[in-house]
């Protein structure tokens, strides 16, 4: 080795000018390298303040190279225990300041080998130097890692500086801050008013995909893991999650830490976590589970009723499945901001406040079903959804399905005086057979590709078809085979994730165990056609002298339609239908599997021999008895004649089902065009004799359709005398008096007393106004039976002035009962005067009197009326991006704005304003709008063409 001397001898050199010329040169470069990491960084840093939308998340972020990644993720590692800590800081006067932190430490197992690490986090900051990746139970044994973001899929990339190995299992922590998600999912901020102050809690919605905006997780549902949750609260507070405490463990300045106990293996949709105030009242059901019903403290005395019927039907889902709740305690809080019905976390239920609360003087009958419904189905979910969850959000219909059936099995149990079991078609399974006979809708199981098509698949197709081809399953299996193969479908795979061909083998073995027909044993064959292909089938049956003559096609309500192909159908829209029929010279409504006539996919027709046989020219006949199938029925023209006079003649022969059926059938086919409106339009005739609220159901959404169609034409007021009369006839068999009513009766009453006052009888109207007079003359003492409260209010408003509107809104303000405050509200938009309707729109924007969740309600509510659906619709165009940022922030409520504001929509230059909006919104393009267009176009190219047809029947009125 030399000496340094020496090296500096030797070596290149440059003169004096080339020294300074290159001192110049790097001095360039640096100031370029300068300028572009502060752009990039500033860009980054927008696109974290723009993505968490607060202080905490102010941080630059490593954002990842842009790849073309798949959105879901690659499972080389898989998550087995998360153990996570959350502290909301939700204390002060200010909430913009509020934020939450927490920990996560996550144990994986790697399946194959890896160099980067990926979880799904949405609005968090990672703290990076809390960062650990270790070999688990080696502390020292670290793996270094470097932070990127992938903020179009939702996820953090940690990048490895070296592999993980697979079969060996790592822990991986990290520290995170971030602030309250404003669109009601996620862990968000909600909050009530006491004593003129506002109470703040923390609360969350996961489903479907907003875990990752509480903690980084591995957010899909079929990524199971335990659980173990620590809230960190003042000492004012209380905290929930899934499981039990198991300690508390007190901490500075007042904080308490909650220590949960374990959970179940479980998906992360299905977590909650809630830091509030709140009260409970409790009870323990027969086998031992401490269940709950949380509610804010001035509210807490209507929780009972849920409890009740919570724990009754928990116990019989229990004794139904074969299967108990795997926890030690179920509890259900009422949320004063929620935006779902409800939410089945496992052991932590959420539900709106109107969706749980009951108070047994100001809460109506109908409410009570709403109650029960829906403490149903959420308990349902304990089964279906939660301890056998569905591999992709495909089959969220294994969920959502199931749970809509069971919600009628479970009230049914508690309230067999409901006949919950018949209600299931009108307006259930009708109303799914509406938006699935569209070619812009999906299977029941559809491909999910891409995050957004996630929401649109949580829809009437998911819940009530999927309920509707269950009860057709039921029906064709048999109640034995069924219950039993539903026990073995769940306990093949608990605590674990299933598919529809799951469901299927399960099924198909028990058939086979019970040795029914070969045929019923091929589940799969017959399922598949309902479930892999949108739409249905029209049965048409033909007589042929003695014979019936069965044969399918595909219904569609516009038979012009283009379908686009997204989703093609693999049996050319043929299916294994389940059909049945019965004679009037042989009533059998009663049947069973045994009497079934199969229709498959390679056979054109059906013949059934003597089937009308010893009958006369003028004997009719009726397709799927009860409405098991999941199918339309058609018929030649003489024999819906003959139906028609059946029912003017005794409509009790029929039994209510199928008088709604026949009703429901005959109009969708003349809308679709397959049936003369003119034989629809003659079903409305022996309405005034109908007394059974199923079948009045099903006329009374035809005939709002019908006033739809003429209201802008030169029939209007004769359609509204026509209803009048024929309303007034239902009124005054009825009246207002509800005093010893049974449930049945009241729902019965209050479905015509809303209709006969919608079409302003006369009869209705007074009586309306003059008890409601004598409310105002004594505000102390309400005399309207609160079954008819929401129709009376809203009549008297109507009809009335601003002291009618003050005296409400009064009332309104004063009242502390959820279900009272929603029945006032709602009236207080009846009213006639376009100034108030003005006035309150305006407001709408403004006041804290309209929780977030039911403002775009109100808006479409006016919307609906005629003198407010103008001036709601100019305020929807007026305020259309205010609408996007403040009230409709999740794809849910989108969708329920855009499909409302359809159906009022009713010319072609009304559609084309939204059209214009729509597409020229980012966030509504990426929905599915195309239902709720091509519902409107249907009905005005209806309306045109049956114009004759219409005043044809009203004219033989005689009025």
């Amino acid at each position: 080795m030399g000496n340094i001397s020496d090296l500096r001898k030797r070596g290149c050199f440059v003169t004096n000018l080339t020294g300074f010329l290159l001192v110049i040169l790097v001095i360039c470069l640096l100031a370029v390298v300068a300028v572009i990491v502060y752009f990039t960084t500033l860009d980054i840093k927008c696109s974290s303040s723009n993505e968490s939308n607060g202080k905490v998340a102010n941080k630059t972020l490593h954002k990842a190279p842009s790849v073309d990644r798949n959105f879901r993720l690659p499972l080389n590692l898989y998550p087995t225990v998360y153990e996570v800590e959350i502290q909301p800081y939700i204390y002060g006067d200010n909430s913009e300041d509020f934020f939450f932190s927490g920990h996560v430490g996550i144990e994986v197992e790697c399946r194959s080998s890896t160099n980067e690490i990926i979880l799904h986090s949405k609005m968090l900051h990672i703290t990076e130097n809390t960062i650990e990746i270790r070999l688990s139970g080696r502390h020292n044994d670290t793996i270094n890692s470097t932070l990127e973001y992938d903020t179009d899929n939702g996820f953090i990339i940690l990048k490895l500086s070296r592999l993980m190995v697979a079969g060996n299992r790592y822990i991986v922590e990290m520290g995170f801050d971030g602030h309250f998600s404003e669109d009601l999912d996620g862990l968000y901020l909600s909050s009530y008013v006491r004593d003129n102050s506002t109470v703040y809690l923390a609360t969350t919605q996961f489903e479907a995909i907003h875990a990752r905006k509480a903690f980084p997780c591995f957010d899909e549902p079929a990524i199971k893991a335990k659980f173990i949750i620590t809230l960190v609260r003042k000492n004012h507070m209380i905290s929930l999650s899934n499981t039990r405490i198991v300690y508390r463990e007190n901490r500075t300045d007042n904080w308490v830490a909650d220590h949960y106990e374990e959970t179940p293996l479980m998906s992360t949709y299905i977590l909650a976590f809630i830091v509030c105030d709140f009260q409970y009242t409790s009870d323990v059901t027969k086998n031992n589970v401490l269940f709950r019903s949380w509610a804010r403290n001035e509210v807490v005395d209507q929780t009972p009723y849920s409890l009740k019927v919570g724990i009754k039907i928990l116990a019989y889902f229990e004794d139904y499945l074969n299967i108990s709740f795997p926890l030690a305690k179920s509890d259900m809080i009422a949320v004063p901001d929620f935006q779902a019905g409800a939410m089945e976390n496992w052991g932590l239920i959420t539900y709106r406040e109107t969706n749980m609360l009951f108070h047994p003087l100001e809460s109506s009958e109908f409410r009570k079903e709403v109650v029960a419904n829906i403490v149903s189905h959420e308990l349902a979910h304990m089964w279906f959804g939660n301890l056998v969850t569905p591999e992709w959000w495909g089959d969220i219909w294994l969920n959502e399905g199931f749970a809509s059936y069971f919600e009628h099995l479970g009230v049914d149990h508690v309230h067999p005086d409901w006949n919950m079991l018949e209600e299931f078609t009108s307006p259930e399974m009708h109303r799914a057979m509406t938006m699935d006979s569209l070619v812009s809708k999906h299977p029941v199981y559809a491909h999910v590709s891409e995050n957004r098509q996630i929401q649109s698949m949580f829809d009437d197709i998911s819940y009530i078809k999927g309920a509707s081809i269950i009860r057709m399953m039921r029906f064709f299996l048999g109640e034995h085979t069924f219950k039993r193969g539903l026990q073995r479908y769940l306990k093949n795979h608990l605590y674990d994730v299933a598919t529809h061909d799951d469901l299927w083998y399960s099924l198909g073995n028990q058939s086979k165990i019970d040795r029914n027909p070969k045929f019923i044993q091929n589940i799969k064959h017959i399922m598949d056609t309902w479930v892999m292909q949108m739409n249905y089938p029209t049965v048409f049956i033909k007589r042929d002298r003695d014979k019936l003559i069965l044969t399918q096609s595909r219904y569609l309500l516009d038979t012009e339609a283009v379908d686009p192909g997204k989703y093609e159908s693999p049996f050319g829209y043929k299916w294994v239908i389940p059909a049945t029929f019965t004679t009037s010279l042989n009533l059998r409504f009663n049947q069973t599997a045994k009497d079934i006539i199969w229709i498959d996919i390679y056979t054109s027709d059906v013949t059934i021999s003597s089937a009308m046989s010893g009958s006369s020219a003028n004997d009719w006949y009726i397709g799927n008895v009860m409405q098991y199938g999941y199918f339309r029925v058609n018929y030649p023209e003489e024999n819906w004649i003959r139906l028609i006079q059946q029912l003017k003649t005794d409509h009790t022969l029929i039994p209510p089902i199928n008088r709604a059926q026949i009703i429901n059938d005959v109009w969708n086919l003349a809308k679709s065009g397959d049936v003369n409106t003119y034989i629809a339009l003659q079903t409305l005739d022996y309405l005034p004799k109908e007394d059974n609220v199923i079948p009045l159901r099903a006329a009374w959404t035809e005939i709002n359709y019908l006033r739809e169609a003429v209201i802008e034409t030169d029939l209007n007021s004769t359609f509204s005398k026509v209803m009048r009369k024929m309303l007034s006839k239902q009124f005054n068999k009825y009246g207002i008096d509800n005093t010893g009513a049974g449930h049945t009766e009241t729902m019965t009453r209050r479905g015509i007393v809303r209709m006969a006052c919608d079409y302003e009888s006369e009869e209705c109207i007074q009586n309306c106004t003059d008890i409601f007079k004598k409310y105002m003359e004594n505000p102390n003492e309400n005399p309207i039976d609160v079954n008819l409260r929401g129709t009376v209010l809203c009549t008297a408003v109507r009809n009335g002035g601003f002291k009618e509107y003050e005296f409400l809104k009064r009332k309104y303000k004063a009242s502390d009962i959820p279900s009272e405050k929603y029945t006032l509200r709602y009236a207080l938009l009846c009213s006639k005067d376009i100034k108030i309707l003005r006035w309150y729109l305006k407001n709408i924007l403004h006041t804290e009197d309209i929780p977030k969740e039911d403002a775009v309600k109100a808006v479409l509510h006016i919307s609906k009326t005629e003198i407010g659906r103008l001036p709601a619709l100019e305020f929807i165009r007026g305020n259309w991006n205010f609408i996007f940022k403040r009230l409709v922030k999740s794809a849910h409520e989108q969708h329920n704005l855009l499909s409302g504001i359809y159906k009022v929509l009713r010319t072609a230059a009304e559609i084309e304003k939204f059209a214009y909006l729509i597409k020229d919104s980012p966030k509504m393009m990426k929905l599915n709008h195309k239902p709720g267009l091509e519902l409107s176009n249907i009905r005005n190219k209806w309306s045109k063409r049956n114009y004759h047809n219409i005043k044809k029947w009203l004219l033989e009125k005689n009025l």
